[in-house]
């Protein structure tokens, strides 16, 4: 930009900051970073500029920093951690912005893969790695305290239905008139059959207050893999990132790889299915379900576990062995190595870890 002389003028003027009374010269105060202030910056033309000046500036570096991050693996992590940060959305921002697309995708959707049921604890268990055998115990100790904590809330419930139901005995032959929650008409059961029925509602409303807490809290919750996932990569690769901090801002550019695959993988199987008719998420998994039958199946198990996980290792994989290539100095080994590692402990983080702590946190929430 060329300056004119009454620019240069203004620009070596000697200030006094307003912030922190620092004097110096320039439009930006080099102590607390305050911009010099205008009178006409108070002008209404300002403002709305200041408005576009925003949102234009904002949704390009973000776009072009989630581009880049689908494109080329690991090359915004390297520029953040060579100081190279101006051009590109940073970590915190772009994970918001991203997560923000997420919550709104798999809402309109309703696709719930990160949504767990209640059930789920008993699936994606340690033990179920024939390393981690000995963890049986603690995934049944798991299973059990979720368990105790729905029986209680279940227990509590039937109670107080119990003491609504406004029961009135029949001397003459032993059954209790109530009236039916789903209508008004007044039935007459014996107290094995009142209990029944007390259990049933109270289940469906435990249900439906279990399905509405949950489907909120795991839209937020999925961020805690963050330091599980970066403490990960920082045992494999301490000596490139040398700061945990370093590992946080891979682990978040991963994550915002993830929730962008994610939200691709919600589109593809909705739009056909929204357009047509046509299950188009069963039709990605043809090529894959055979490797996991016949001769290659204990193998493709032992490696993966499920066709469904060995789907996530397919875009997972590529995206951590490019980006640890391009990060840190090892042989090609050790980045698959390392690549297959960090997917399947992503994965048992994700769908193994991560749902039972939304379940048994939800249950807890509802007492």
């Amino acid at each position: 930009m060329k300056l004119t002389t009454r620019q240069f003028i203004h620009s070596e003027h000697p200030v006094t900051c307003r912030n922190c009374q620092n004097h110096f010269t320039g439009k930006i105060c080099n102590k607390c970073g305050e911009k010099v202030f205008d009178e006409k910056q108070l002008s209404s033309g300002h403002f709305f500029h200041q408005i576009i000046d925003f949102f234009t500036h904002f949704e390009s570096k973000v776009l072009k920093t989630i581009w880049l991050n689908i494109k080329k693996p690991g090359f915004i992590t390297q520029q953040n951690l060579q100081g190279i940060r101006v051009k590109y959305a940073n970590p915190i921002q772009l994970y918001l912005v991203v997560s923000v697309l997420f919550y709104f995708t798999v809402t309109k959707i309703g696709v719930t893969d990160y949504t767990p049921g209640y059930g789920d604890q008993k699936y994606h268990l340690l033990s179920d790695y024939a390393t981690f055998k000995w963890a049986a115990p603690l995934d049944s100790a798991v299973i059990r305290g979720i368990d105790k904590m729905h029986l209680k809330y279940f227990e509590e419930t039937r109670q107080h239905l119990l003491e609504r139901f406004e029961t009135v005995k029949d001397s003459a032959t032993g059954l209790y008139r109530i009236r039916n929650f789903s209508n008004n008409d007044a039935a007459f059961v014996n107290k094995e059959q009142l209990y029944a029925i007390a259990g049933n509602e109270a289940q469906k409303l435990f249900l439906k207050s279990f399905d509405a807490s949950v489907s909120t809290l795991s839209k937020t919750f999925i961020f805690v893999m963050l330091p599980f996932m970066a403490g990960l990569l920082f045992v494999f690769f301490f000596r490139s990132l040398k700061y945990y901090g370093a590992a946080l801002v891979l682990a978040t550019h991963f994550m915002v790889f993830n929730l962008c695959f994610f939200i691709m993988h919600c589109l593809v199987n909705w739009l056909p299915y929204r357009l047509w008719g046509e299950d188009f998420g069963s039709i990605l998994f043809r090529p894959i379900n055979p490797l996991f039958r016949g001769a290659t199946g204990p193998y493709f198990e032992f490696l993966f576990g499920n066709s469904f996980a060995f789907f996530h290792f397919l875009f997972w994989m590529p995206w951590l062995f490019i980006a640890f290539k391009r990060i840190a100095n090892k042989p090609w080994w050790f980045n698959l190595l390392a690549s297959y590692i960090c997917s399947r402990v992503f994965f048992f983080l994700l769908f193994g870890v991560l749902k039972k702590l939304l379940i048994a946190f939800t249950v807890w929430t509802m007492h």
